[in-house]
């Protein structure tokens, strides 16, 4: 099973609703964890470390390669191997603490919001919403009607994670399909204070 850090709900923790976090390329559990005082106190808080370890604290959910072009190359097969080890934990995770199965949020940035996207898709009745920062659908992804919700969004100025890269399936998603919020703003490959005020006014009209 994957490490992880974990924030319970006030008061008993089972049955509540939760939110797993799936951090990006080279970071950690402890990450996106920082959120966790900001994130509603009626949801289980629950970071996951990817099983990768690059060095120095550093990990990642799978590798990836740069070709001749210079070009950021992934292995299809190793990303989608990776997807159903997050639903094992996640499964794992919800027996453990007794959570609500009906109620699981996901909350990925960079890498973690292009396993976020492809799990829901591969597994929408495990997951009723995402918020996917910095991150896109990979093309190897077969999309249709969401059976999720979901709040994206990005920087205009990612020099990481380009936007055009970003807007070629979400913007279309969110245009054709209200589940689907998409926000751009001006900042690079992070999350800004006017993007988590925005997410967190999301998570607050979205709770069951």
């Amino acid at each position: 099973m994957l490490e992880y850090k974990i924030r319970p709900a006030e008061g008993d923790v089972k049955h509540k609703p939760t939110l797993f976090l799936i951090h990006g390329y080279g970071s950690n559990a402890e990450d996106l964890f920082s959120f966790a005082p900001h994130l509603p106190s009626t949801h289980t808080i629950i970071s996951l470390q990817a099983p990768l370890s690059l060095g120095y604290g550093s990990y990642a959910w799978y590798p990836l390669g740069v070709d001749a072009s210079g070009e950021v190359t992934t292995n299809v097969d190793d990303a989608w191997s990776v997807v159903d080890l997050l639903i094992e934990n996640i499964n794992f995770l919800i027996e453990k603490y007794v959570l609500n199965p009906q109620d699981i949020s996901l909350l990925g940035f960079s890498q973690g919001a292009i396993l976020s996207w492809a799990l829901a898709f591969k597994y929408p009745e495990k997951v009723r919403r995402i918020i996917a920062l910095s991150g896109l659908i990979h093309d190897s992804i077969p999309l249709g009607k969401p059976e999720f919700i979901a709040y994206a969004a990005h920087g205009i100025d990612d020099s990481v994670i380009q936007i055009e890269r970003a807007r070629k399936h979400i913007l279309p998603l969110s245009q054709k399909y209200p589940e689907i919020e998409y926000h751009e703003f001006n900042d690079g490959h992070t999350v800004s204070q006017e993007n988590f005020t925005a997410l967190m006014q999301w998570i607050s009209k979205t709770n069951l």
